[in-house]
């Protein structure tokens, strides 16, 4: 049979180790919410990064668009004579 000291030190270093795993606990609790905060944070970031590029190269290709209608509105032969050697050029590098 054990002392008294003895279990009392038994229960005593029982209860230090439930305390122990209950405040690591708390901390990894912690720990992964604060991280997740973190990652919800940077996904948030990127995906206000992305809209902005996507909005820019929506505009740039716009602004593109225009200007080719354009050009091709003011030169019209000059336009279809590009397109027609462009066409020809094509077809001929697809053949071979």
């Amino acid at each position: 049979m054990l002392s008294s000291t003895t279990k009392e030190a038994a229960n005593d270093t029982f209860s230090d180790a439930k305390a122990t795993a209950n405040s690591a606990k708390r901390d990894l609790r912690d720990t992964a919410k604060e991280t997740g905060n973190d990652l919800a944070q940077y996904a948030e970031k990127a995906g206000r990064e992305v809209r902005h590029f996507i909005d820019s190269t929506s505009d740039q290709f716009t602004n593109a668009s225009d200007r080719v209608t354009s050009e091709i509105r003011s030169n019209p032969i000059r336009s279809s004579a590009i397109a027609l050697g462009v066409g020809v050029l094509i077809g001929a590098l697809l053949r071979r």
